[in-house]
């Protein structure tokens, strides 16, 4: 018989000390739900379960930034709740200082370790990581190379336009095929039904140091991937990579670059790149290797995909035994990137700290040029040349727009990083950020209302017996009227070189790159030729001594600041 309300069991009562009441309710009502409705229904409830592990595989790569999330901020949570336990185990005690004093010690701790990119954390895995990077410094600007003409974004707009399908096309990467330098893109399908059931057909690949791109047969190469960035599910390449990866690599590699190479069997593939997030107290993106997916396209590639992955993973320490990956653009530019903002401790532990910043530097970044830093690029040293991702590095304070360090990033992952210190040097140039104001100077009639000076590129150059350093600048043109969207250049785009060190802008035949050097030297002789002459006659001045004998007191040789 049903016991009467009276012989029930009564309710355990809920200490007062417990962090609200409702929410203890509705966790112990869930909870006890869930245990009733498996004991009534075990087979149902076994399915239920074994579903939810079967979608959560299948779509695992929809959970690994939750993943790599936990991961990265899992040392801070686990330090301020045992913070906040022990918080809430001294307040039990009715020591109620010492337990507000311990809880308000690990929240402030929380909030400082959780910020990305201003937190304590932050700070010191920079640190780290710019005392563990290897590099070296340079005794020498190095020259450059194979200097694209096209801003990247200007190569896009390009390139869709000239789409006669209902296709997409992929961002352009800058990278070798062979001897060449090109970019780099897919023909994607457009529209969800596609993206879900198509594939990519055919690859363009255009010289990048041409002035006319043409995109049309000759630069298209058939090929047959199923998958790609733009399309969806299975199809996705990031996808198809992340389900490829094993438990430990899944919550310590993340894909973000997808670029189309050939082989060394002179084959198109697909390269990704990954980031490593290295490190539990203090992590930090490190270079994680690639992921090369050949070509097939069939409905097992797409089945395998969902199950196993695509693609074969090459480890950053077998990336120089092959021939098509070396002196390769394949590092991620999230991993270069930190790299640089880690050359703010080039002067001590303390440059970048608040109120100091002595030696403190910066990544100038210009709105709306839609291709930040790094540029990828070819640079001849001394002793290499290879890709290269360079950084101009400028004063932390934005109103300081001189060049304070050149960092050039191995874009194969291999080797040092090259830095050369021009505050050392007591060279005083032009940062990046100062580029678009004095080529929209040298010419006012201009219309810059719709156009625009984008990517300031450097160009280095051995000019009358000096090594020069310019800034290779092209002028787009907006489609859209605020200069927030696409842009696209001429058949003939307009090319200015800034001398970086003496200000001064020169508008060169963009059809005519081989006479680059020769124009530069004709321009810009003049000014070369009286700043010599300035130089030579104030050494002569400084030897000349008075008729009478007497020593004249000399000016103090000008020391830069250093900035």
């Amino acid at each position: 018989m049903p016991k009467s309300p009276a012989e029930k069991k009564p309710l355990p009562e809920i200490p007062e000390s417990s962090w609200g009441s409702k929410l203890y309710w509705l966790t112990r009502n869930i909870v006890g739900a869930i245990k009733r409705f498996a004991l009534r229904h075990k087979l149902k409830f076994l399915l239920i379960l074994l579903i939810l592990v079967v979608l959560a595989y299948l779509f695992r790569a929809w959970l690994q930034p939750f993943a790599i999330t936990t991961r990265l901020y899992f040392a801070p949570i686990l330090i301020a709740l045992l913070g906040l336990l022990a918080g809430s185990a001294v307040w039990a005690k009715k020591k109620y200082l010492e337990g507000a004093i311990v809880m308000i010690l690990s929240l402030v701790f929380g909030i400082l370790a959780f910020s990305p990119h201003t937190g304590i954390r932050h700070y010191l895995a920079l640190y780290y990581h710019y005392k563990s990077h290897p590099h070296r410094q340079l005794e020498e600007l190095p020259l450059t190379k194979y200097e694209r003409i096209h801003p990247r974004n200007a190569v896009q707009t390009l390139a869709r336009e000239g789409i006669s399908d209902v296709q997409e096309v992929s961002a352009p990467e800058f990278v070798r095929v062979g001897d060449d330098y090109v970019w780099s893109m897919a023909i994607e399908p457009a529209f969800a039904v596609r993206k879900l059931t198509g594939k990519v057909e055919e690859v363009i690949s255009v010289p990048a140091d041409k002035v006319a791109l043409n995109f049309s047969g000759e630069n298209r190469y058939e090929v047959e991937f199923f998958s790609s960035e733009g399309m969806f599910a299975a199809r996705n390449t990031r996808t198809a990579v992340i389900n490829g990866l094993n438990p430990w690599r899944f919550m310590n590699y993340e894909p973000v670059q997808v670029r189309y190479i050939r082989n060394d069997d002179d084959e198109w593939v697909q390269m990704v790149s990954l980031v490593r997030w290295k490190g539990f107290f203090l992590p930090r993106p490190v270079f994680g290797g690639v992921v090369i997916i050949d070509q097939g396209a069939g409905v097992d590639r797409v089945f395998k995909s969902m199950v196993m992955g695509a693609g074969e993973w090459i480890p950053p320490g077998e990336i120089g035994k092959h021939e098509f990956l070396t002196n390769q653009n394949v590092l991620p530019e999230k991993v270069s990137r930190f790299t640089a903002q880690s050359y703010r401790f080039s002067q001590g532990f303390l440059s970048p700290m608040p109120g100091y910043h002595r030696g403190d530097i910066r990544i100038p970044d210009l709105p709306g040029d839609f291709n930040d830093q790094p540029f990828t690029g070819y640079f001849e040293t001394g002793e290499s040349a290879s890709l290269y991702h360079y950084f101009a590095l400028e004063p932390f304070q934005e109103d300081k727009q001189g060049l304070n360090t050149s960092l050039l990033v191995p874009a194969d992952g291999q080797g040092d990083s090259l830095v050369y210190r021009h505050y050392e040097k007591e060279q005083v140039l032009t940062g990046v950020s100062a580029i678009v104001s004095k080529v929209m100077e040298s010419r006012k009639n201009y219309d810059w209302s719709r156009n625009s000076a984008a990517e300031q590129r450097p160009f280095i150059r051995d000019i009358a017996g000096e090594r020069r350093f310019f800034w290779l600048t092209t002028v787009v043109t907006h489609i859209d009227e605020d200069k927030g969207g696409d842009f696209i250049v001429g058949a003939a785009p307009d090319i200015t070189l800034t001398d970086a060190a003496y200000k001064t802008v020169v508008w060169v035949d963009s059809r005519k790159p081989d006479e680059w050097e020769s124009q530069l030297h004709e321009e810009l002789k003049s000014v070369w030729e009286t700043e010599e002459v300035d130089e030579e006659s104030g050494a002569e001045s400084a030897d000349v001594k008075p008729e009478d004998g007497s020593e004249e007191e000399q000016p103090s040789d000008f020391t830069p600041v250093q900035q």
